[in-house]
C-alpha cells in the first residue's frame, strides 16, 4: 500500500477507518453550500437598484443569478460524482478550447468597462478566462505528475510550463485583463512549488512575469489612476477612489451586527458593482463584523480543508490538483478582499460562491466539486 509520499514501512499495520465520507469532505461541502446560500441573499439585496435602473425590473439580476446558482449546484454534484482521475484525459482539450475562446474574445468579444472579457451567447455571456483557470490547474497537475522525476530539469518542466503560461497569459493581457493573468501566474508558481520545482527555476519564471506585468501596469492611464486612487485617495475622492471609499463606508456602517438584510446604503447605488466585485462590502454592512467573519471562516474552511486534502490525496495527481484548486481559491479571495479594503487596485475579480457572475460561479462550483471528489476518496 502506498500514499503520495511513498510506500508505508514494511510490516506497519494500516488501520481501517469507518465507512462514510471523511469529516473534511462534509465540512467542505457544508461550507460551499452555505456560501452559495449567502450569495443568493446578498445578490438579491445588492442588485435591486442596479436592476431597476438598467432593466426596469427589481428582480431581473436576481432571477438570472438564481439560474446561475442552480446550474452551479448541478455542476458541483456532477464533479463530486465523477472520479477526478478522468479529468486528466480532458486536460489537452480544455487547454485548446480555452485558448481558442480567449482568441475569440480578442476578435469578437463583448466590451465591458473598456475590456473585452466575455463572449455574447444570446441570453447569457461566457467568460473564457474562468474556464482557463480550471483548464490550467488540471493540465498542470497532470503534467507535473507525469514529470515528477524531472522537476529539476529546465528543459523538461520549467521551460515547457513557462511557454504555455506565457501564451495563455498573453491572450488574457490582450483583452486586457491584468488581474486574471496575474492570478494564473500565482497559481502556476504555487503548484510548481508544491510539486517540488527548485526555487531558482521558479525565479526564472517570476522575473519576466513581473517585468511584463509592470509594463502593462504602468502602460495604461486607467491602471495608474487606480494605483493613485489607493495612494492618494483624498485627492480624488469622487473619481478613481469613489468605489473603494464608499465600500469602506459600507463596511464601517455595518458595525458589529450590521444594519440588517436589505438595509444600508451600498445597495442603492452608492457602491458601484455592489453585487459583483464589491459584494463583500454589502455583506459587511448588512451582516456586520459577525457576518463578515462567518463568511471569511467559511471561505477559509474550504481553502484549509483543500490543502489538507492535498496532503492525504490517494495519488500525486490528486494531491497536485487539490493544491492547485486551493491556491486558486486563496488567491481569488485575497485579490477580491484586498481590493475592497483599498489595499490593492480593483481588478474585477469576484468573491467565490457569493458574487453575481455566471461563468465564475459555475466554474468555481465545478472546481469545488472536483476538490470534494478528491476529499471523498482521501482517508
Amino acid at each position: 500500500m502506498t500514499d503520495v509520499f511513498g510506500p508505508l514501512p514494511s510490516g506497519k499495520k494500516v488501520e481501517r477507518r469507518p465507512d462514510g465520507p471523511p469529516i473534511h469532505y462534509l465540512t467542505m461541502l457544508g461550507s460551499v453550500l452555505l456560501l452559495m446560500l449567502t450569495g443568493v441573499v446578498m445578490v438579491l439585496s445588492a442588485s435591486t437598484w442596479t436592476a431597476v435602473t438598467e432593466k426596469g425590473d427589481a428582480f431581473s439580476l436576481f432571477s438570472r443569478h438564481a439560474i446561475y446558482v442552480t446550474i452551479a449546484v448541478f455542476a458541483l454534484l456532477f464533479a463530486v460524482g465523477r472520479d477526478y482521475r478522468r479529468w486528466r484525459r480532458l486536460a489537452p482539450a480544455l487547454l485548446v478550447v480555452s485558448a481558442f475562446s480567449l482568441l475569440l474574445v480578442i476578435l469578437r468579444g463583448q466590451a465591458v468597462n473598456g475590456s473585452s472579457r466575455g463572449l455574447d451567447l444570446g441570453p447569457f455571456g461566457f467568460q473564457p478566462s474562468e474556464l482557463t483557470k480550471f483548464a490550467i490547474v488540471i493540465a498542470l497537475a497532470s503534467f507535473l505528475d507525469q514529470r515528477r522525476y524531472f522537476l529539476d530539469r529546465l528543459d523538461r518542466v520549467t521551460i515547457p510550463v513557462g511557454i504555455c503560461i506565457a501564451v495563455i497569459c498573453g491572450l488574457i493581457l490582450l483583452q486586457p485583463d491584468l488581474g486574471t493573468a496575474a492570478m494564473i501566474g500565482f497559481i502556476t508558481l504555487g503548484m510548481m512549488w508544491a510539486a517540488g520545482v527548485p526555487f531558482k527555476h521558479l525565479g526564472l519564471l517570476t522575473t519576466p512575469g513581473l517585468a511584463v506585468g509592470l509594463l502593462f501596469l504602468f502602460g495604461e492611464p486607467y491602471r495608474m489612476a487606480r494605483i493613485k486612487g489607493i495612494l492618494f485617495c483624498e485627492e480624488n475622492i469622487e473619481g478613481a477612489c469613489w468605489q473603494t471609499s464608499q465600500g469602506l463606508v459600507s463596511l464601517a456602517n455595518g458595525g458589529l451586527k450590521g444594519t440588517g438584510v436589505a438595509a444600508g446604503h451600498a445597495q442603492w447605488g452608492w457602491v458601484p458593482e455592489a453585487h459583483t466585485d464589491f459584494v463583500f462590502a454589502v455583506v459587511g454592512e448588512q451582516l456586520g463584523f459577525v457576518g463578515s467573519m462567518a463568511v471569511l471562516i467559511l471561505l477559509g474552511t474550504i481553502i484549509l480543508t483543500g490543502f489538507r486534502t492535498a496532503q492525504i490525496a490517494p495519488d500525486v495527481f490528486g494531491s497536485l490538483l487539490a493544491a492547485g484548486i486551493s491556491i486558486w481559491f486563496l488567491v481569488q479571495v485575497m485579490v477580491n478582499l484586498l481590493g475592497v479594503l483599498r489595499l490593492l487596485p480593483i481588478t474585477g475579480v469576484t468573491l467565490p460562491f457569493i458574487s453575481y457572475g455566471g461563468t465564475s460561479l459555475i466554474i468555481n462550483a465545478l472546481a469545488a466539486g472536483l476538490l470534494l471528489n478528491i476529499a471523498r476518496q482521501s482517508q
